[in-house]
């Protein structure tokens, strides 16, 4: 199996709230970027309980191949750069590939 990991790293002390929101912002963007690039089956989980970050790990059921694999980190990437930008939030998308 492969697991693609998106990893937030709250530096600017979002509250409850924004960090609830920027969650639910993470599992749309992995879910869309999923359907669009891979159309394959994924099981998405948060981070670790306990977990200081905020984000997603998807598990897929075969291995992904090194172009699939570029494809969604690149995409992810993208969307989560222009997401920050756009909301002036001084914020990085950690997405690793395991």
């Amino acid at each position: 199996m492969n697991y693609v990991t998106v990893e937030i790293i709250d530096t600017v002390g979002l509250n409850p709230r924004e960090r609830k929101m920027l969650q639910n912002t993470v599992l749309n963007f992995v879910a869309m970027n999923n359907a669009l690039i891979l159309k394959e089956d994924v099981v998405m989980n948060p981070l670790e309980q306990g977990s200081e970050n905020i984000g997603i790990v998807m598990v897929y059921a075969k291995p992904l191949n090194d172009e699939q694999s570029e494809a969604i980190t690149q995409a992810l990437s993208k969307r989560f750069t222009t997401y920050f930008k756009m909301s002036e939030l001084d914020l990085e998308a950690h997405i690793s590939v395991h």
